[in-house]
């Protein structure tokens, strides 16, 4: 690929990684509602938008540390949404649909979290998703405000990025080993793309030669004159027999 045709989305996708630790900085409102904006753009069934967005600030983080607390049965309001000062929270809010199913709403609104998670560590930001076992309980649910169709997937715990952090740990993924065939299938996709070309030029052959036959068919011939000429004599002949018995039959 050359300087000229970059691709930044492939980039983004292989620079992305889990900054569990942040400084205090962190985007704005303004900021953060235009790069939700493009995260809504993900594939979505019948254009449902079965999602929506808690943004969680200053002491909105205490409320939620009270309900996880609750949740858990602890005496004193649960730190870990103070490692953030920008808590996302991702809500799967369903909507009544017979085409798309409550799974496939579920993976738009997952999809949603995803993609804004890359575009924020792409604007610059350190991002992390995290849950927990106490993330769809009561407590949590009541805090956030969620419907009776409504189930929270998590929170996105943005900051700024340190200038000291240790190397990126994560290993490329190795695609061959979760890239399969249909079960049955021997031939590789080099094999099959190969096959398809072939027959692709095999189609194309048939269509010319077909093309061809037809036009000789239609190409006109020499005139046989003499053909012709004995073919009017005979014409002729039946004509004067036809004439004769006619006067017989009238003569009678």
């Amino acid at each position: 690929m050359s300087d000229a045709d970059p691709r930044p989305a492939l980039e983004a996708v292989r620079q992305r990684r889990s900054w569990s630790k942040v400084t205090d900085a962190a985007p704005t409102r303004a900021e953060l509602l235009t790069l939700v904006s493009a995260a809504g753009r993900v594939a979505d069934h019948s254009s449902l938008r079965p999602w929506r967005i808690i943004e969680l600030r200053g002491d909105d983080r205490l409320v939620l540390g009270a309900a996880i607390a609750a949740a858990q049965g602890d005496s004193s309001p649960s730190t870990k949404p103070l490692r953030a000062p920008l808590l996302v929270a991702i809500v799967a809010s369903y909507r009544a649909s017979e085409k798309v199913p409550r799974w496939e709403q579920e993976a738009v609104a997952s999809g949603v979290a995803h993609t804004l998670s890359l575009l924020l560590d792409e604007a610059g930001w350190g991002v992390i998703w995290r849950t927990g076992h106490y993330t769809r309980s009561a407590p949590v649910a009541a805090a956030h405000g969620l419907g009776e169709n409504e189930e929270l997937l998590g929170w996105l715990y943005v900051g700024g990025k340190p200038e000291r952090s240790r190397p990126e740990r994560r290993k490329a993924v190795e695609a061959r080993a979760h890239v399969t065939r249909m079960p049955g299938v021997t031939t590789t996709p080099d094999e099959f793309t190969h096959w398809r070309t072939e027959s692709k030029k095999t189609a194309k052959a048939r269509k010319a030669e077909k093309k061809h036959k037809e036009k000789k068919r239609k190409e006109k011939r020499p005139t046989d004159w003499a053909a012709k000429a004995r073919k009017a004599e005979k014409a002729a002949r039946r004509a004067e027999k036809a004439r004769a018995k006619a006067a017989a039959v009238s003569h009678d």
